[in-house]
């Protein structure tokens, strides 16, 4: 069983699971987020080869535009 934490909330995995298939599972646009592992921000073209570790720290990112 892998642990990680998904913007503060723990989240457990039952098989390795890259960064992309993780944002795909939680019904969220690839195209309308910026990802941070570790207080690192992932570049959008590393997602489908970054496997989840046990411990990780992911924060979800979106713009919203307005005024």
């Amino acid at each position: 069983m892998i642990l990680i934490h998904i913007n503060n909330v723990a989240q457990s995995l039952t098989q390795p699971t890259s960064l992309a298939e993780l944002i795909l599972a939680q019904n969220i646009a690839l195209d309308s987020i910026a990802l941070v592992l570790n207080t690192e921000v992932v570049p959008r073209n590393r997602w489908q080869t970054i496997l989840c570790q046990h411990e990780d720290k992911l924060e979800l990112f979106s713009a919203v535009a307005g005024g």
